[in-house]
């Protein structure tokens, strides 16, 4: 994986275990969260921004600035933490442009219609066509809640 730009997929976004868990081991200087919806709302972004640390530069960023800043900043020098919702973010963020790159999957948690992987790790059908299709892209998913904890290779795991 990539250490100076880490793209994660993790349903809450920005929380504890990645700033924590995350942001500690990494000492990322900056948290792009990329979601349509969020940055065409004040008030979520101002929420979610709150919970970035004051000496961590935040952004949120609809998914087609997400693909500008990845594609600019992949080999940068200062660390940086990209943030999606969903695999479907993914999707559309590789539809505009997002070359294939490797991709860590954090907490994506039960909803009705999802199939238990790991204790952080529900998928629905559509959500595993959709990283499949991604995969046959060229894209990498390494399943891994926080550093330090085992890292799964997906297609392994959806072979169980």
């Amino acid at each position: 994986m990539n250490t100076s730009l880490i793209l994660r997929i993790d349903d809450r976004l920005i929380h504890g275990q990645v700033l924590v868990g995350w942001g500690t081991y990494y000492s990322f200087r900056h948290y792009i969260i990329g979601n349509d919806e969020i940055a065409a709302k004040e008030w979520e972004r101002n929420l979610l921004l709150m919970a970035a640390p004051p000496e961590v530069d935040t952004q949120i960023l609809t998914l087609a600035e997400t693909v500008g800043y990845i594609r600019r900043n992949l080999e940068a020098e200062e660390r940086s933490m990209v943030l999606v919702r969903n695999p479907a973010d993914v999707q559309t963020m590789a539809a505009q442009g997002l070359p294939p790159m490797t991709v860590n999957i954090g907490g994506i948690h039960f909803e009705e219609g999802r199939k238990q992987f790991l204790p952080y790790l529900f998928l629905s059908e559509a959500e595993i066509v959709i990283l499949q299709d991604l995969a046959a892209q060229g894209f990498i998913f390494e399943c891994q809640d926080i550093p330090g904890s085992p890292i799964y290779k997906l297609a392994s795991i959806l072979e169980k």
